[in-house]
């Protein structure tokens, strides 16, 4: 099976993977650290500062990169306050981070003030810059908040849906162009454990570079009954 000219293996859909791990539980992260260097996950996440030296270790020397989350919990951290989790990660050797935007600053559609927050995450981290990026508002909306979080200095958009049922595969196609446009790359986030491997391979064929969410073993180990139910398929 192939998808936009490049041969869909068990390898190439780790390699795109994102794997988000929320526990503070040292066994199941280290259990679920060394099974993803195994699966040759892209990125794995730390769950939070407390875990961050304990994750790096574990991964020293995998190319596997640690990524972390910035402002999660609420999305109402002030600036400064995401700047310095975000100093901290750098500083603990996390290549990647997604960030919440200020989530007032949102609901008011204060562009200028989301501008402002990434920036101050921005000058505090050297790595990837993926900023939630909401797939229900209006189009116009969603576009504004692209081009806020890029003159902030993000890296990429982050597809995200608020309702917590996954980013629509229309949306996911609206923001590859708008990225490309703005010279960004483009996650989908998987909202978690509910996304299967056919919904995250249609992520990609609308033109996500990546996914996260905390399922991707059963995504990856899935991957050759997707391909066998959808050749049953003519198109």
């Amino acid at each position: 099976m192939y998808l936009n000219g490049e041969l869909i293996t068990k390898e190439w859909l780790a390699g795109k993977l994102e794997h988000v791990i929320w526990d503070n539980d040292e066994k199941i992260i280290t259990d679920q650290v060394k099974k993803g260097i195994e699966y040759g996950f892209r990125v794995i996440f730390s769950p939070n500062h407390h875990w961050h030296n304990y994750v790096h270790d574990l991964l020293d020397g995998s190319g596997v990169i640690m990524s972390t989350p910035i402002n999660f919990y609420d999305g109402l951290m002030p600036a400064s306050a995401a700047a310095k989790q975000a100093e901290i990660a750098c500083k603990s050797g996390c290549g990647s981070i997604d960030v919440y935007p200020d989530m007032a600053a949102w609901k008011m559609r204060k562009w200028d003030l989301i501008t402002e927050y990434v920036h101050a995450v921005r000058e505090s981290f050297d790595g990837e810059v993926k900023v939630l990026t909401m797939c229900n508002d209006s189009l116009d909306d969603m576009y504004r908040m692209c081009e806020a979080i890029k003159e902030g200095g993000a890296t990429h958009i982050k597809a995200y849906d608020y309702n917590k049922q996954g980013a629509p595969m229309d949306r996911i196609q609206l923001l590859r162009k708008k990225a490309d446009e703005l010279g960004m790359g483009l996650k989908a986030s998987g909202n978690g454990k509910y996304w299967t491997t056919a919904i995250l391979m249609g992520a990609y064929a609308a033109g996500a570079d990546y996914v996260s969410a905390s399922n991707t073993f059963q995504i990856v180990d899935d991957l050759p009954i997707f391909e066998e139910l959808y050749s049953k398929y003519q198109f």
